[in-house]
């Protein structure tokens, strides 16, 4: 597969643009000289009381605000639920208040409203933080309705990111702020297309809604991508009849979403009755368990995964504030931040409009780059990984520029 590593040219621009990683200076502990007096072996905090410490210092509370910027920007959470916090919402806080000390400047505060989830608990919260003139609001609960927010913040002109996919249902004028499998594949579709593939057979798990084919649809249709045969595994066989043989010929992409027993079990069909070039691409999508990693039918498989890169410079300060890694929610939460910062930093403290949010040049955080469309969806560049060895391995870094 020689030809599927080719790093092509994504979207409509002639060269891919970097932006160079700045590397973090470590600072190197001096020695004390002598043996350690008694006092000093009693000042040695162990892991378990360094661990307790700093759960004590990230602890929830109802209210919370991190750094003391003039301009406010918002996060109304369900982390006091009462079946307990979510790994994803700590996540995007935890984010969100790293940011504000590493691309706030100063400039910034969050102010973070910690409810049960309920949607008079969240309704009260958009008043409050309406009250306190908020910039911009995040909402990263998963399930309630969002004009309860909405209601909550009455006349407030402060835009509105929902955390949430762009499928999901939300009202004019606010902001989807999380990509999907639906997202990923499209844009990996796209790569194959660029590195060179003619025919693709689109695979959809039996799971699809009506929803997110029509998305997946017209992402394609946007980069000019008209399929041979899009199917629905495990309604579908792939036999070696004259119609299917003639539909299927010389196909060297195909776009694999899921990646179940049914998807697998498609693409085998696929290759046993020679439908797929010596040359074919396969490509997957974000919505692929870890586990299909492991499957020798998919090694060689490509994915665009959006997230931050490890190694990065927030996935180094997340590790050492929080002693875990920085996933694609931290990162979500990280940049909700960097939107606010990068418009007050270049515009003013009144910055953050509608209008600016949707800046075709986007915008840079530690999930790549990202823009909103007119509908409020948003667009995010990301890496191309390859399966191999039971992981994935980064092929091409995410773009960091439309």
């Amino acid at each position: 597969m020689s030809d599927a590593v080719v790093s092509p040219t994504r979207r409509l621009s002639s060269c891919r643009q970097w932006l160079a990683l700045g590397v973090l200076a470590l600072g190197t502990l001096a020695g004390c000289q002598g043996a350690p007096t008694p006092q000093d072996v009693l000042d040695v905090e162990s892991p378990q009381a360094r661990h307790a410490r700093r759960a004590a210092e990230h602890a929830v509370k109802p209210q919370e605000t991190f750094g003391g910027g003039a301009t406010r920007i918002a996060l109304i959470t369900a982390l006091m639920a009462p079946s307990g916090e979510t790994v994803r919402e700590r996540d995007i806080r935890d984010g969100a208040s790293l940011a504000i000390d590493e691309v706030g400047g100063g400039q910034l505060s969050v102010l973070v409203e910690n409810t049960d989830g309920s949607p008079q608990q969240i309704q009260e919260a958009a008043k409050r933080l309406a009250s306190q003139n908020v910039a911009l609001v995040a909402l990263s609960v998963a399930d309630v309705p969002v004009s309860t927010v909405r209601q909550g913040l009455g006349s407030s002109r402060a835009p509105l990111l929902v955390l949430r996919g762009n499928g999901a249902e939300r009202p004019a004028g606010t902001f989807a702020f999380v990509s999907d499998r639906i997202d990923s594949a499209v844009e990996g579709a796209s790569y194959a297309v660029a590195s060179g593939r003619k025919r693709l057979v689109v695979l959809l798990p039996g799971d699809v809604s009506a929803a997110e084919r029509q998305r997946l649809d017209r992402g394609l249709a946007g980069y000019g991508i008209k399929p041979a045969l899009v199917a629905v595994t495990g309604t579908t066989a792939f036999t070696g009849d004259a119609a299917s043989k003639t539909t299927l010929k010389d196909t060297d992409g195909v776009l694999l979403v899921g990646s179940g027993d049914p998807d697998v079990g498609a693409l085998s069909q696929l290759k046993a009755n020679g439908y797929l070039k010596p040359n074919a691409m396969v490509v997957g999508s974000s919505g692929w368990a870890n586990a299909a990693y492991k499957r020798p039918e998919l090694a060689g498989s490509f994915l665009c995964l959006f997230g931050p890169e490890n190694g990065s410079r927030m996935t180094s300060r997340y590790l050492d504030r929080y002693e875990r890694a920085a996933g694609t929610d931290a990162a979500y939460g990280f940049d909700v931040i960097a939107l606010a910062a990068g418009l007050v930093r270049s515009q003013g403290e009144t910055a953050i409009t509608q209008e600016s949010l949707r800046s075709p040049n986007g915008f840079i955080g530690a999930a790549a780059a990202f823009r909103f469309e007119k509908s409020g969806s948003v667009e995010r560049t990301c890496a191309i990984y390859q399966v191999t060895s039971g992981s994935v391995k980064l092929m091409d870094p995410a773009p960091r520029s439309f």
